[in-house]
């Protein structure tokens, strides 16, 4: 995917078609890209929150650290999403944002929503599903932490991430070491290698390097309790008819 057909625009279009103006303020807010290297803080904790990031290629991820040391990774973050998005009721970061890989980013004020929603108010709705998705994901992360033993949260993150990159094949590659995927899942590295292992040795999948093989779709999906439901959003109560209102908001 390139610049020019924005990232971020791709996916709101997945909830309904947008008119020309709509693409125009959308790829607005990818219109600065910036680089930033594997490992890099792009907005700590307790910083002041005064721009969003659009993701354009690579991982990150949402990381909250603990007074003993330990860790959280909150969320993990595809190109297309914005980073902080569902922070923006409050005037602090209450995470670290934090690249996986290299990535691409395009940082943006704040402010530049608000003025994006004036101009085209079905955005602001858009958007709000966006926040749906997201809050979505956060809820069943918190049953898989809370709920699922050790080898069955691993499967339900596997079968999650497959469907969000949306691959047809039955690969996933998940580019974090195991002590950032112990962090996402409530686990040690110790517990992660034993799962993989357990995964293997039911057939279930085979790893290969950095990739992770799904040989057993069905028996992954009943094995983990996986429903995607929980990612499918419908965007059928959206307007399809809200004016866009170019130039009034200036």
């Amino acid at each position: 995917m390139t610049m020019l057909e924005g990232c971020i625009l791709t996916q709101i279009g997945q909830f309904a078609e947008l008119v020309p103006e709509e693409k125009a303020l959308l790829l607005d807010l990818e219109k600065d890209p910036k680089r930033y290297a594997a490992e890099t803080c792009l907005c700590a904790a307790g910083e002041e929150a005064e721009r969003f990031y659009t993701l354009s290629s690579g991982w990150a991820c949402a990381v909250r650290d603990l007074a003993d040391g330990r860790r959280q990774v909150l969320d993990i973050f595809l190109p297309g999403q914005i980073l902080g998005l569902r922070e923006m009721g409050f005037n602090e970061a209450r995470s670290d944002f934090v690249a996986l890989t290299d990535i691409e980013a395009c940082p943006f004020p704040r402010t530049r929503l608000t003025e994006v929603f004036e101009q085209a108010p079905r955005l602001a709705s858009l958007f709000f599903l966006i926040l749906a998705r997201e809050q979505s994901m956060l809820v069943e992360r918190i049953i898989n932490i809370g709920r699922r033993p050790a080898a069955e949260r691993l499967a339900h993150f596997i079968l999650e991430m497959k469907v969000r990159l949306q691959r047809p094949s039955h690969e996933v590659r998940l580019p974090m070491n195991q002590s950032v995927l112990a962090d996402a899942l409530g686990m040690s590295a110790v517990h992660v290698s034993r799962s993989f292992s357990q995964l293997r040795k039911r057939d279930l999948i085979r790893t290969d390097g950095g990739a992770i093989w799904i040989h057993d779709m069905e028996g992954l999906v009943r094995f983990s309790g996986f429903n995607r439901a929980y990612l499918d959003c419908e965007a059928n109560w959206v307007s399809r008819t809200d004016p866009v209102c170019m130039g009034e908001a200036s």
